[in-house]
This record gives C-alpha cells, structure tokens and sequence, in this order.
C-alpha cells in the first residue's frame, strides 16, 4: 500500500505579530480541503521590509508558537532562522524542498503581493515549481495573475493588521479580539518593551 502524499501550504511573513486573521486564513484553507497542513513561515527579515522594527525574530517565533499550539494542523516552520539574511523565498523553497522530497508544496500568498511578484529572487522559478494561492486583500481587487497563480475568491476578508495591532499596543488599546488569548498579555509586554 502506497503512502500518500502530503500537501503543504508555506505561509511566508515577519507576524510581527502574528494574529487571528493568520490563524482563521490557515483553518480556512485546511477546512476547504487546500491543503493537509499549513505552514507558517517566520521570516527573521523581509528583503522588502528592511526599514521596519521588528520585534526580535525569537521572540515572534514564541508568539506564534504559542498561538497555534492548539491546532493540530497549522504548524511554524523555523527554516529561515538559520539561511542566511534577508530571506529570500526561494531559498526557503529549495531548503525545505531538499528537505522534504515527499512533501508538495504550495505558497500562499496575499494579494498584495502579486504585483511586485515578478521582482522576487527567481520567481521564474517559483512559478514553474510551485503552485501559488493568492488569497484576497481589500484594495487589491484588480490585480493581473500569472497563468500559475490562483485566486482564492471564496476565502472571507480577515480585517486583521499586525502594523494596527503594534498601534493599539503603543496607545494602550485592547487587543483581545485581534490575538489569541494565549499570546495576549505577553504580546503586549514584549511590545511595549521593544518600543522602549
């Protein structure tokens, strides 16, 4: 009896921090069949995001870490933590390609991504070797896809934001309905702490 394969979707971003609209996106595509499990990449450094504060990259492995510790199929993948700086999504493909040979994997992406995709370190590569879900951003209604790439048109808005999110903290404003309870109170130490 043949074993079968397992599908994975790479959900590449800095979740600084992570939040529900991550963890709701990933159950989302788990639930509708997508996938069997999903991956959230945490990068320690976005080659497109090279003027933002990050909170340390240990510290937002541990938030989400904790945050999805209760679902059995949404998994953090701690690849880029050891390739090399900034992280490049390709890199990661190929690692944990090597890695994995039995696995397949599809990245996921926003739609806000889309534009800028054909700027992205091979990404003549990514698309022949890699399927890529892009799911649905408010504003980003009317971007062009590539024959590779495939909206997820079914999958609800999450009006969720990590740069809201850092706001609230900095104003000292409730972030339960956001975050997951577990995270709450550590998240907002951390933050405050870093914005010292």
């Amino acid at each position: 009896m043949g074993t079968t394969e397992l599908h994975v979707g790479l959900y590449f971003g800095t979740f600084n921090p992570i939040h529900n609209g991550h963890i709701l996106l990933s159950n989302y595509l788990i639930d509708n069949g997508y996938m069997n499990e999903l991956w959230l990449v945490v990068s320690p450094q976005s080659p497109f995001k090279r003027e933002m504060v990050l909170l340390p990259e240990t510290d937002r492995l541990a938030l989400a870490q904790t945050a999805v510790k209760e679902y059995r199929n949404i998994k953090i993948c701690d690849a880029e933590m050891t390739l090399p700086k900034p992280s490049y999504t390709i890199d990661t493909l190929r690692y944990l390609s090597q890695k994995h040979p039995d696995y397949r994997f599809t990245l996921v992406m926003g739609a806000d991504n889309v534009e800028g995709f054909s700027r992205w370190k091979c990404s003549d590569e990514i698309e022949r070797n890699y399927r890529l879900l892009i799911y649905p951003r408010e504003g980003y209604e009317s971007i062009v896809l590539s024959p590779s790439m495939r909206l997820l048109a079914d999958v609800p808005l999450y009006p969720f934001s990590s740069t809201e999110i850092r706001r609230k903290i900095a104003r000292g404003e409730d972030i339960s309905a956001e975050v997951p309870p577990a995270i709450r109170e550590k998240c907002i130490e951390l933050y405050r702490n870093n914005n010292k």
